[in-house]
């Protein structure tokens, strides 16, 4: 045991880190951060985030420099050589059930000074920049989260292994920035070209992303070499001219998650935790559901409000959906490889079966079992009321959402809001947005405040 002098301590600063630091600081708990960078990691990394995650940032106070800082995605598209198509992954037109739209691009090094900027707010967060963090047994603080990334030192200190999903790809990673307009897709395409697959991303302002599949008996040194890359980038219609070179990196696209992600008093979360491959743009997106999800239960622990065993809470809910976004990005990925393949022997294309697109895809939480009705284990959606966003009304805690006054649990806030609740008389909100209960004029008395 080590003096609690700080209520949490967060290993890394990055996305997942910084929107934990954010979430704690609302919430009055004294943080303590360890990063041993300086400043934010200068490239573009992640690029994708979506109306979950927007809101998130909204909620934590963002809203006013997000939007200038993100651009709603028009679609992804699977096609085959020579950019023909061969079918939509989804559809991107629908009703901004979460108040954003569902899908935007970014640039990462705007999102992390956004969110690093945001912890200045909160004089009960302290960071300490340029400084790794001690052993987790001599971190002073009652809790410690490790946000410190895919090599995290915190897993390996604790000597949790990873179980492996089998996904273990190399990929060529090539960001650049336009420096004049080019006539590229203006929505994501998943090439599935026999010679080399492929994936496009028009991203945020000039922000433009290639990654390519490294191929056997390719040097990945070799392809990295800014010649390389320009040659690559050459059927694109895209030189050295048009754009500015901003990173050509080899990765090893994995998908793994840790076998614990708490130990006693420590948590893993975001790549500690868990990685996938890219194809749907959702590792960030994950990383900063795990910092929400922990982030109140940490202060509810804290405040004597609830017991320890909330916090095994965290696991059992993130885990399941961690795991089934994991799966499906496998699944995006090993179909460009099947696609390819059929267009090179003269097969039938295996496409996917053709389904409603699904508004509330990464919005369900299947670790949430309250029994099971819906909408339980769902988000809120966020419609406006009177001129404000429904989150504005719903406060830092839990809230009762109802068509018509309801009683509500004692020091719960009722809103009124009767297209936000499934047709439901009314819905208990966590504070992460998540339902937790829904009542019915049958019998109605009350909601549960679940602990």
């Amino acid at each position: 045991m080590v003096p609690a002098e700080v209520d949490v301590a967060i290993v890394g600063f990055g996305p997942t880190g910084a929107t934990l630091a954010n979430a704690c600081g609302r919430l009055g708990l004294r943080t303590l951060v360890y990063e041993r960078s300086h400043a934010p990691y200068p490239l573009p990394r992640a690029c994708h985030l979506d109306a979950e995650i927007a809101r998130v940032f909204q909620d934590l106070g963002f809203e006013p420099e997000l939007a200038s800082l993100v651009t709603p995605s028009a679609g992804m598209e699977y096609v085959g050589p020579g950019a023909t198509h061969l079918f939509s992954f989804e559809g991107f037109e629908r009703e901004q059930l979460l108040g954003w739209p569902e899908d935007l691009v970014f640039i990462q090094p705007d999102i992390d000074r956004m969110l690093r900027r945001g912890v200045d707010r909160y004089p009960t967060v302290e960071v300490h920049l340029g400084a790794a963090a001690p052993p987790v047994t001599a971190v002073p603080a009652r809790f410690v989260v490790a946000c410190d990334g895919a090599g995290s030192d915190v897993r390996r200190e604790l000597g949790v292994p990873q179980r492996d999903l089998g996904f273990d790809e190399e990929w060529l990673v090539v960001d650049v920035m336009l420096r004049r307009p080019v006539p590229l897709p203006r929505i994501i395409q998943q090439v599935c070209d026999p010679a080399r697959l492929a994936t496009f991303v028009p991203s945020h302002g000039p922000h433009r992303r290639w990654e390519l599949r490294i191929n056997e008996g390719d040097d990945p040194g070799d392809l990295a070499r800014p010649e390389r890359v320009w040659s690559l980038l050459a059927p694109w219609g895209v030189g050295p001219d048009d754009a500015e070179l901003v990173r050509a990196v080899p990765y090893r696209f994995h998908a793994v998650v840790a076998e614990r992600w708490r130990a006693g008093r420590v948590f893993l979360a975001g790549d500690a935790a868990h990685q996938m491959p890219p194809f749907m743009g959702q590792g960030l997106c994950s990383g900063v559901r795990d910092a929400v999800n922990l982030a109140w239960k940490l202060a509810a622990v804290v405040r004597g409000e609830a017991g320890q065993a909330l916090l095994d809470t965290y696991e059992t809910e993130r885990r399941p959906h961690a795991e089934a976004v994991i799966e499906l990005s496998i699944q995006a990925g090993r179909l460009l490889g099947q696609l390819a393949a059929a267009l090179a022997a003269g097969r039938p294309l295996p496409l996917p079966e053709p389904s409603v697109p699904d508004p509330t895809r990464w919005s369900r939480l299947p670790g949430l079992n309250l029994g099971g009705r819906f909408p339980i284990g769902h988000l809120v959606p966020q419609p406006w009321v009177s001129g404000r966003r429904l989150d504005e009304l719903l406060g830092d805690g839990w809230a009762v959402v109802a068509r018509v006054e309801v009683p509500t649990p004692a020091g719960v806030p009722l809103v009124l809001c009767p297209n936000a609740t499934y047709g439901h008389e009314a819905v208990l909100v966590r504070p992460d947005r998540y339902i937790a209960g829904v009542a019915d004029p049958e019998g109605f008395t009350a909601l549960p405040l679940p602990r």
